[in-house]
């Protein structure tokens, strides 16, 4: 790619400095990328499909506390994702840190298990987003027509499928489109969250007693300790505030990537965190105290029941489908981040036939043939749920899972080799606290992930076992097996393409001042290309590895 045709800035002499061309269009501002954040967790929409998780496992104070104390731990995850992304501010996300962090003898396997382990989370988090948003749809339906109407699995299974043809057709578009929708969704998506709270708030028959709503358990899991059962409540915040680099993954499509990137990261999640606690105890709060009707309702969706409980049928079904048109933006965007995760990866040798994935579509600037990658795998495991739901709701768990060790194999090496390996901070950090936060977030990971390898249900049946087991196992047989026979022998991490002339022509730009007297990373990248350092001809570009 010629360098006339994107924007010579200090972004683009940034991502040449990590050894990357820049092929994307820049098109996200501040407001778009935390638009684009904030639209990854969701909030009402989300918080609305993952009710039932703590309320199932430990009643009202579960809905209330599990939230409050799991959003602690995601935010350590999610601040420290922030500020190594502004380190290295690039669609790899974490898996392309691992090149700075370790020697370089344990590079090729750790991002191989991490790149792996990230879209395994990646795909799951989509799929899992576009099957809870249609399980809302249809049984929103079914309950405005009292139950005139029952969804069938099949039924569930057939919308999923269209809403995530829907997802592939609006990133087919140009990239800008994309910008375009959600760059106000973030106004939209706190707005209606509000306006929830207080129509739950003003509208509900009687508001719940304190004591009901904070210190009430009530365990329906089978599992004798109330204790132990209050744990898999865990698993609504860490699914909703999962997947915290996936706005690191469009670094290469936002201006002023390496401050407003991380930026957008930790205050999107943030605000998630408080605004989602405030919703769950509203929820709690307004939603009457029979908690086994609300379990065992006709739509076997509790939040359907409450909603409906608290607001009459004509509110419930008002804010049941903004919950829906909000979970579809979020998986539009969980769609987007995962074809240029895939993409990323296959720049770097890393898919099965990456020649064929590493492409931009010239006419839209998107990588269109990742797109539709993620729309047909995506569509294959919906079908799990024509066999068992259960097996299906274990989607959730793996994203939860896979994502979370995809952040914190590289947070921990971050924690303890950045200064050894002469890491320079981005203009994004949290200071000296910085690693006790990195420290916590990976000790929460290790906790939460035994929790949700545990079957949910006691006694456990063939019909309610826990498949997230299945689904890590067979990931790590392929995927493993797959690097043990031969990927091993070929593949070395993320491989820099910048090659000779593209990296004299940023030099000669930037030495004739076409950059602005701030522009650190441009004069940075001059002065290491003065001094030999920026290397070329398929050698890596700082510490990329660049062998073929």
């Amino acid at each position: 790619m010629k360098l006339s045709k994107v924007s010579i800035d200090k972004d683009a002499a940034n991502l040449a400095n990590m050894g990357y061309k820049q092929e994307f269009s820049r098109n996200y501002d501040f407001l778009s990328t935390f638009s684009f954040a904030l639209s990854i967790s969701g909030l009402m929409g989300t918080i609305s499909i993952t009710y039932l998780y703590p309320l199932w496992s430990g009643g009202p104070a579960a809905g209330v506390w599990c939230w409050f104390i799991g959003s602690l731990g995601c935010l350590c995850i999610a601040w420290s994702v922030a500020e190594i992304t502004s380190c290295f501010p690039t669609s790899g996300g974490m898996y392309y840190v691992i090149t700075h962090v370790v020697p370089k003898k344990y590079v090729p396997l750790l991002c191989w298990i991490d790149g792996w382990l990230y879209f395994t989370g990646a795909l799951a988090g989509a799929c899992s987003t576009d099957f809870g948003a249609s399980t809302l749809l249809l049984q929103t339906i079914a309950m405005h027509t009292d139950y005139s109407y029952i969804p069938t699995r099949g039924h569930i299974t057939a919308v999923t499928i269209l809403v995530i043809i829907s997802h592939a057709l609006i990133n087919s578009l140009p990239g800008e489109a994309l910008s375009k929708v959600t760059k106000y969704y973030c106004i939209v998506n706190i707005g209606t969250t509000l306006a929830l709270i207080i129509t739950l708030l003003i509208k509900c028959p009687q508001i719940n007693t304190a004591k009901f709503t904070f210190t009430t358990v009530i365990n329906n899991t089978g599992w004798s300790s109330d204790g132990w059962a209050f744990l898999f409540g865990f698993l609504q915040v860490s699914w909703v505030m999962t997947c915290y680099d996936a706005t690191s993954r469009m670094s290469e499509e936002v201006r002023d990537a390496a401050y407003r990137t991380p930026l957008a990261i930790a205050t999107a999640l943030t605000t998630t965190a408080v605004l989602g606690w405030i919703l769950c105890i509203a929820i709690t709060l307004t939603m009457g105290t029979n908690v086994t009707e609300i379990l065992n309702g006709v739509s076997g969706q509790p939040i359907v029941e409450i909603y409906q409980y608290a607001m009459g049928k004509t509110g419930a079904t008002a804010f049941l489908a903004l919950a829906f048109v909000i979970n579809w933006f979020t998986g539009a965007v969980a769609m987007c981040y995962t074809s240029r995760s895939l993409w990323s990866f296959s720049r770097d040798k890393g898919l099965p036939y990456s020649k064929f994935w590493y492409h931009l579509t010239e006419k839209t600037g998107v990588p269109t043939r990742c797109v539709w990658l993620v729309c047909i795998i995506n569509s294959l495991l919906t079908l799990i749920n024509l066999g068992s739901t259960i097996a299906m709701n274990a989607v959730f768990s793996a994203c939860a899972i896979c994502t979370d060790w995809s952040y914190i194999l590289v947070i921990g090496a971050f924690a303890l080799n950045d200064k050894k390996m002469g890491v320079v901070r981005g203009p994004f950090h949290m200071g000296r606290v910085s690693p006790y936060v990195m420290y916590y977030g990976c000790v929460w990971t290790v906790f939460v992930s035994i929790v949700f390898v545990f079957p949910n249900y006691m006694p456990v049946t063939k019909e309610d076992m826990n498949y997230t087991v299945v689904i890590l196992g067979a990931v790590f047989i392929l995927a493993g097996g797959w690097y043990a026979f031969d990927a091993k022998h070929w593949y070395r991490g993320p491989v820099s393409n910048v090659d000779a002339e593209y990296t004299t022509e940023i030099h000669q730009m930037f030495s004739k001042g076409e950059q602005s007297s701030s522009d650190t990373f441009g004069n940075e990248l001059s002065r290491e290309h003065k001094k030999g350092s920026v290397k070329v001809d398929n050698v890596s570009v700082s510490s990329v590895t660049a062998s073929e």
